[in-house]
C-alpha cells in the first residue's frame, strides 16, 4: 500500500513540474529514446540547480531515483517528501557503504538512478571535474549509463539565486555507454577513468546545444 501512494504522489508531482516546466520556461526534452524502458539503468547529470532532479524526472515515462545531500533530510516533512519524490541521502564527502547498498538496490530492482557526478551543483553553470565516486558505483553495477545533459537551470535557479528566474530549459538524453569493457585500468584510476569519460560525454551533449 504504501509504495502506492509513494507511485501516486511521485507520478503527481512530476506531471505538475512538466506542466509548470513547459509553461514557464519553454521545457524541451531531447534523446528521450536513448534511455531504456526497463531494466536497470544510470542516469549521469550535470548539476547547477536544485531544478535538476524535478527536470530529469518529469522527462521520462519512469519513475527515477535520485541521490540527494544527507543535509536535506533534516526535517521529519523534507524527509517524508523526499521518500515520496524517490530521493534518497548521500554524503558528498564520501560514499559510505549504506549509500552505496542502496544504489545498488534500487538497480538490482530493475530501477533507474540518476546520479550527479560532479557531486555539488556548479557555481557559474559550466562543467565541473567528475568526482570518482560515481566511476565505482558504476564499475560494481555493471549496468548503461546514459549521459544527461541540463540547460538552463542555473539561469533560472543557480547556486546564489533566492528566486526563479525566466529561463529557456531542456534536458538531452545521450547515447547509453558500456564500461565494461572499455578499460584494463583498475582502482581508483579506473573510477577516475570513468567519471572522466561520462563528463566528457556531457561536454559533448553541451557542445551540440
Amino acid at each position: 500500500m504504501r509504495g502506492i501512494k509513494t507511485h501516486i504522489l511521485y507520478d503527481a508531482a512530476h506531471a505538475v513540474f512538466f506542466v509548470l516546466f513547459k509553461i514557464f520556461f519553454g521545457y524541451r526534452i531531447a534523446g528521450r529514446g536513448n534511455v531504456p524502458l526497463d531494466g536497470p539503468v544510470i542516469l549521469a547529470g550535470n548539476h547547477a540547480s536544485f531544478l535538476d532532479p524535478p527536470l530529469v524526472g518529469s522527462a521520462l515515462w519512469r519513475r527515477v531515483n535520485f541521490v540527494a545531500r544527507d543535509s536535506l533530510f533534516d526535517r521529519p516533512w523534507k524527509k517524508f517528501i523526499l521518500d515520496r519524490w524517490k530521493a534518497f541521502p548521500i554524503n558528498r564527502d564520501r560514499l559510505d557503504k549504506a549509500t552505496l547498498a542502496d544504489i545498488m538496490n534500487r538497480l538490482k530492482k530493475g530501477e533507474p538512478v540518476c546520479l550527479f557526478p560532479e557531486g555539488t551543483r556548479s557555481p557559474d553553470e559550466n562543467l565541473l571535474p567528475g568526482k570518482a565516486g560515481i566511476g565505482m558505483i558504476v564499475s560494481i553495477a555493471r549496468v548503461p549509463v546514459v549521459p544527461v545533459y541540463i540547460k538552463g537551470s542555473f539561469r533560472t535557479m543557480g547556486k546564489e539565486h533566492k528566486a526563479l528566474r525566466p529561463a529557456r530549459i531542456s534536458v538531452t538524453f545521450g547515447k547509453p555507454m558500456d564500461f565494461q569493457t572499455m578499460t584494463k585500468i583498475k582502482g581508483h584510476e579506473r573510477y577516475q577513468w570513468i567519471a572522466d569519460t561520462i563528463m566528457e560525454e556531457i561536454r559533448k551533449l553541451k557542445e551540440g546545444n
